[in-house]
């Protein structure tokens, strides 16, 4: 602000434009004649300036002690996490006491307790779940399997087994696969009766539990084709007049055997299943064939029924 004595009005006596502007530009700047030719700073001026630098560096400071304590606090909790988590991994508090089976079948209890019999006693934080989990899915009947800690000394295991699907008969041995084709070493004895797929000059035949026994290279393929007609069958449950006692794969392709043994229906394959088996339920309502008898639908357009030959004995 402008004092008073630099103001224009009736008690000021009148001056020069360029005198009035003079003086009010010298004391914005804090500056004061001395009458021979030099200019004096005020000390209010020279407070400003004083004090200007010190407001500047106080408040860098307060700005830097924030972020210096809070790394200091997060770096002391870090290194107190660390310190205690070796503390922990060393520590007998946290050795491995107790295992529960969640969802195991009774078949899989002994199989897999003997897979865990060595983790126990071992550090439950320094325990490899991973390398565990591993060693219980090698066994042939299980798909997957969890396993979880339980704080202190615990763990949880849980298994998904593998559902067995069909029978497979050869000339020397049976084997029980799942959808999948895996060759399993048991299953619960107390499912119904599994499909049958005898399987007709299956010497070469050979696998071993956990193997995939469609990878067979000679009957692989049948038995995947012998597996989607399974399939189908389960799907289509009660369209087929005639009850199925097995499914044989021979030279011929894939043939259905009923439980009396009086009628086979050679499919050849699982292709086109809808249509031939359509085909088959109208031959069979409109003009059945007299027993034993092997209707060949092979082709879609053409229904072939015969007598049994020497071949089907």
């Amino acid at each position: 602000m402008v004092s008073k004595q630099f103001r224009r009005g009736t008690s000021t006596p009148r001056r020069s434009r360029r005198a009035y502007y003079t003086r009010r530009r010298q004391n914005r700047l804090g500056a004061t004649s001395t009458g021979n030719g030099f200019r004096s700073i005020s000390p209010q001026f020279m407070r400003q300036v004083k004090n200007r630098p010190a407001l500047r560096s106080r408040g860098y400071l307060h700005a830097m002690i924030r972020p210096i304590v809070v790394v200091s606090v997060l770096s002391a909790l870090a290194y107190g996490v660390h310190f205690s988590y070796q503390r922990a991994l060393i520590s007998s508090a946290f050795s491995i006491q107790s295992v529960r089976l969640h969802q195991v079948p009774n078949m899989l209890i002994e199989p897999v307790r003997a897979r865990l019999r060595p983790a126990y006693g071992k550090n439950l934080l320094a325990l490899d779940l991973g390398a565990l989990r591993t060693s219980i899915e090698e066994l042939p009947a299980v798909h997957s399997a969890g396993v979880r800690r339980v704080l202190p000394d615990g763990l949880i295991v849980s298994v998904e087994a593998r559902d067995p699907k069909v029978r497979v008969v050869s000339d020397q041995t049976t084997y029980i696969i799942d959808r999948e084709g895996v060759v399993l070493d048991t299953y619960d004895r107390q499912r119904p009766q599994l499909p049958k797929i005898r399987l007709i000059d299956g010497g070469s035949l050979k696998s071993a539990p956990g193997e995939h026994l469609t990878d067979d290279p000679q009957h692989g393929r049948s038995l995947l084709s012998a597996l989607a007609i399974v399939d189908w069958m389960a799907q289509a449950d009660g369209e087929f007049l005639k009850p199925v006692d097995q499914i044989r794969i021979d030279a011929s392709g894939i043939v259905l055997v009923t439980t009396s043994g009086q009628l086979e229906i050679v499919l050849g394959d699982e292709r086109r299943m809808v249509a031939k088996m359509a085909a088959v339920r109208s031959l069979l309502h409109a003009n059945p064939p007299g027993e034993p008898a092997v209707i060949d639908a092979r082709y879609t357009d053409m229904l072939v029924v015969r007598a049994f030959g020497p071949e089907e004995d």
